[in-house]
């Protein structure tokens, strides 16, 4: 059996890599195992679920560019390190 698909956690970002890119075999996966329909291709219905999905999980931006979603966390000055 694969593995499950995780939505990305923007926890997981830091300062030098707030973005991250979901492929389109992702995005089809999270919206087949979140809503239960299969879908072969990202279609404007998958692209506005997983827009709200990703605003759900408190991701800044979510920008599909072609297939692809590109979502990205804005870093606040105040969470990096001092010297």
């Amino acid at each position: 059996m694969p593995r499950p698909f995780v939505f990305p956690d923007p926890n997981d970002r830091s300062p030098n890599s707030p973005s991250f890119i979901v492929s389109s075999t992702q995005v089809l996966g999270i919206y087949k195992q979140y809503s239960g329909e299969k879908m072969e291709r990202v279609t404007k219905k998958v692209q506005d679920w997983f827009c709200d999905k990703a605003k759900y999980y408190q991701w800044d931006e979510a920008i599909f560019s072609g297939n692809q979603c590109i979502l990205r966390v804005k870093m606040d000055k105040r969470e990096l390190p001092e010297d």
